[in-house]
């Protein structure tokens, strides 16, 4: 009991350490190329390296930093290239689930999915980014959700996970508003089983690449 009550301790602040790392680098409070050190996070957070570490080693999973051997864990946002890869798969991952939820969605899951849909953002709160991000993040995980297949389900999540940063950033191009009330149409479409309808909208809110270049 002990050592699980300490293994418990660790998470917790590793977790802790975590979610504020992300939080600054989302929020761009580090500079692309800036170097964070284990022992800068360990001072900050007033933790021992173990956890520094672990939430650092998190976040270069997530692509938000690329460990540079002896200089630390760099700061990198992800390339055009990169970016189109993850796009592309994330369209590939919410069309199958949207495609399963028009076929086989019950009334309860469409109920569920209608208040994930209906949740909102206060854009006047000073943390209303992270908070849209995880508004966002739990609509579009509570859709996969509905094939019941972890694989994709995980995928999607890793997926949003990595783009987190970028989708952020895209909230200067497409407005919170807009982007939580496609959510809703999305559900309407699913819910009147139109598969065209509903992958149109879905897709429109994914392909934001090519609107990003036309619009910068």
């Amino acid at each position: 009991m002990a050592m699980e009550a300490e293994r418990a301790g660790k998470c917790s602040i590793t977790s802790t350490v975590l979610d504020a790392l992300r939080k600054e680098i989302c929020a761009s409070a580090y500079a692309d190329g800036h170097f964070i050190t284990e022992s800068e996070v360990s001072q900050k957070y007033q933790v021992s390296k173990t956890p520094a570490r672990e939430a650092l080693t998190i976040l270069c999973e997530e692509k938000l930093l690329c460990k540079i051997p002896r200089k630390g864990y760099m700061v990198k946002k992800l390339s055009h290239k990169e970016l189109c890869k993850l796009y592309q798969f994330r369209n590939i991952l919410e069309r199958a689930s949207v495609e399963y939820a028009v076929r086989y969605a019950d009334e309860e899951e469409l109920r569920h999915l209608d208040v994930l849909a209906g949740a909102q953002v206060d854009t006047s709160h000073p943390e209303w980014i992270q908070e849209y991000h995880r508004v966002n993040s739990a609509f579009h995980i509570g859709l996969a959700a509905l094939t019941r297949n972890n694989y994709l389900i995980d995928a999607l999540r890793g997926v949003l996970n990595i783009l987190q940063r970028d989708l952020i950033e895209d909230m200067k191009y497409i407005g919170v508003e807009k982007t939580l009330g496609e959510h809703k149409c999305i559900v309407d479409a699913i819910r009147r089983r139109d598969l065209a309808g509903a992958l149109a909208i879905a897709s429109q809110q994914i392909n934001i690449i090519e609107r990003k270049e036309h619009m910068s």
